[in-house]
């Protein structure tokens, strides 16, 4: 494949085939109630928190997270960073306070009758110490979203930072707002206020992704890969990854979805 150096359309190019795999996914058509967003819920939290993983791995190779302090030399992909941690780990809830997007994505939860109590017990699992893999086993947690963790840790582990930054920008969040905002809205007009928390929180990553942080994520990249057509073609590779595992937890939420309502 031949590679255009510094070329955020080359990406996008070679990873149409998965996204628009994603985009037409049978998943958004079959989420019909709020007993089917609930099920959405529980297996997508674990991508937020994923999520949030790939952001603070790539600030830890972009800025100085210890002391004694030293300059990383990087400032342009520092500066990035930094901001797109800022939204998302301190951004605004619906009651105007600061909170990470993992802990506003619970509120969702909760507010719509989700179960909460399996994600709580992961995050209780990490913060004694134990490992991703050694956390993630655990019954309770849907086989679709452990697969999905899993396969993000075992491609990211000791990955270099323009294949984090590339993993992050392409595999991630982005492709999710716009294709459920609507779908959600229509459903919550028969739930009452249950869903107004996760539109809020869907209406922000629209806003963020699609205004900032896309474009911020691009510039990052750009200025990692250089003009290293190696490190061009790495990030392809990574964002291809990242998609079909995005592709394959989305067929097992669907699947889940399905066994539901039978």
């Amino acid at each position: 494949m031949a590679i255009f150096k510094n070329n955020i359309l080359e990406i996008l190019d070679a990873t149409q085939d998965e996204r628009d795999i994603l985009s037409n996914h049978p998943l958004y058509e079959s989420i019909n109630n709020i007993q089917h967003v609930q099920i959405f819920m529980e297996h997508h939290i674990f991508a937020v928190w994923d999520f949030m993983s790939i952001v603070k791995a790539l600030q830890i190779q972009l800025t100085c997270v210890e002391t004694p302090w030293v300059p990383k030399g990087n400032s342009i992909s520092a500066r990035l960073i930094n901001e797109i941690v800022l939204d998302e780990e301190t951004d605004i809830d619906p009651s105007g306070e600061y909170s990470s997007h993992f802990e506003i994505y619970l509120m969702s939860m909760a507010e719509a009758g989700a179960n909460i109590h399996t994600i709580n017990q992961f995050i209780a699992l990490i913060e004694q110490g134990k490992t991703v893999n050694q956390s993630l086993i655990d019954d309770n947690i849907p086989n679709p979203a452990s697969t999905f963790v899993s396969t993000t840790f075992n491609e990211i582990k000791d990955a270099p930072t323009h294949v984090l930054a590339s993993a992050f920008t392409f595999g991630r969040e982005e492709i999710i707002p716009e294709l459920f905002t609507s779908m959600i809205k229509r459903i919550s007009k028969n739930n009452q206020n249950n869903l107004r928390t996760f539109i809020y929180y869907l209406n922000r990553h629209i806003t963020l992704d699609g205004d900032t942080h896309s474009q911020l994520a691009y510039k990052m990249i750009k200025q990692l890969c250089g003009n290293d057509e190696d490190k061009w073609r790495q990030s392809i590779d990574i964002a291809k990854k990242m998609l079909v595992a995005r592709c394959q937890f989305w067929d097992g939420i669907y699947e889940a979805i399905q066994s539901s309502d039978q």
